[in-house]
């Protein structure tokens, strides 16, 4: 045992992280609206008032005085570059309104990452801090949070004219890119869905891609949401919020599962392994982590960090133990989907919810080096103000 924490001590020194970062690198964001409204008839035109702009569009049009027909769209799209994490959020917004069957309304917006009309995508490179160099290994850990919630149509756009076909991330594609993003450079590929009204999210959880420091990270992706109809279409409204978060983080000596730590769930792996060959094999281990079901240290509770859509959950399990050494934790979370986690080597879980006071729930589960996850669920609660 005291070769195997000699070797934990010195992983834990050798593994100390240095700050890899994001820097802006290309690429731009752009906002889009199209909007219609008419009385007396159909409409079977083309939209009028179209526009498009960097960051953020605004349109409304009526016809006739009072309206009969009105329609207005709005869409918001913006970067925070934090250091070592991006973070890319689009809000998109629809409304119409046709007081009775001789009127027609229309509007659609829609935002993007967009450089003017014959580039894609928004690009970013990691860069090197204190005692690190070009080339190091680093980790990117992904998240994404969509939100819809609406009486029209809106939804998380991929494909269409004009649009790329899918939603992707990319690893050493280089702008302009003026149709589809390169699939050989693709590291994370979303599903060719669309996400409507039923809300939730088509890849939650954190995901992870290895890279290295001076690669350039390619992000595409659209948010849209549209309004159609003949009257009577009494104040149907459209609205959708996208939020990306990429972090990257130095690769630890030592860190086997790459969740960021060295821990002991590190060292048992690495004892797992000085022992494979061994003539007496341990007993197999087939039991989970106690406490099962897993307790909660600190309750889910909603923290702001500033903004409207800058709401998030922060929770503490209670630290599990297991003969092996190594444990782990999952939080999920059970009304929304987007806002779980992978198996981490820490009790602590934060993440971005968006709006204030959704009070999404939260559980989590434990397992240990050998894969026995906990039997049951922790006590499921929200998180709250």
């Amino acid at each position: 045992m005291k070769r195997y924490l000699t070797v934990f001590v010195l992983l834990c020194i050798v593994g100390t992280a240095h700050g890899a970062y994001f820097q802006y690198y290309a690429g731009q964001l752009r906002a889009y609206y199209e909007v219609f409204a008419q009385d007396g008839g159909l409409f079977n035109g083309s939209f009028e008032g179209t526009m498009n702009h960097l960051t953020y569009a605004w349109a409304g049009g009526s016809a006739a005085v009072p309206p009969q027909a009105s329609s207005g769209a709005r869409s918001d799209i913006w970067r925070d570059d934090l250091g070592n994490s991006i973070r890319i959020q689009s809000y998109s917004f629809a409304e119409g309104l046709a007081a009775t069957t001789a009127c027609y309304t229309r509007a659609q917006t829609y935002a993007r990452t967009q450089d003017y009309l014959n580039n894609y995508g928004i690009f970013y490179q990691i860069k090197p801090d204190t005692d690190e160099q070009n080339g190091d290994d680093v980790m990117v850990y992904y998240n994404d949070i969509v939100s819809i919630t609406a009486s029209g149509t809106t939804y998380v756009r991929i494909g269409g004219p004009g649009t790329m076909a899918h939603l992707a991330i990319t690893r050493g594609q280089l702008p302009p890119v003026p149709t589809e993003p390169d699939s050989s450079k693709e590291v994370l590929r979303f599903p060719n869905v669309p996400l409507s009204n039923s809300g939730g999210d088509w890849f939650s959880g954190v995901h992870t891609f290895p890279a290295k420091i001076g690669d350039v990270i390619g992000i595409f992706a659209e948010n849209y949401a549209v309004v159609i109809g003949d009257g009577p279409l009494i104040g149907e409204v459209a609205y959708s919020t996208h939020t990306m978060i990429l972090t990257v983080r130095a690769v630890l000596s030592g860190d086997s599962d790459y969740d960021g730590d060295v821990d002991f769930y590190d060292l048992a792996k690495l004892a797992n392994n000085w022992l494979e060959g061994v003539d007496s094999e341990p007993p197999v281990d087939t039991d989970p982590p106690t406490p099962d079901p897993v307790q909660w240290a600190s309750v889910p509770k909603e923290e702001p960090r500033g903004g409207t859509f800058d709401y998030w959950a922060v929770m503490t399990a209670a630290v599990a133990t297991d003969p092996s050494g190594g444990v782990q934790y999952k939080f999920e979370c059970t009304t929304a989907g987007g806002f779980s986690s992978g198996w981490q080597g820490s009790p602590y879980y934060e993440v971005q919810v968006g709006r204030q006071d959704q009070r999404h729930r939260f559980r989590v589960k434990a397992r240990d080096i050998h894969g026995n996850v906990s039997l049951n669920w922790s006590s499921e609660l929200p998180a709250a103000p």
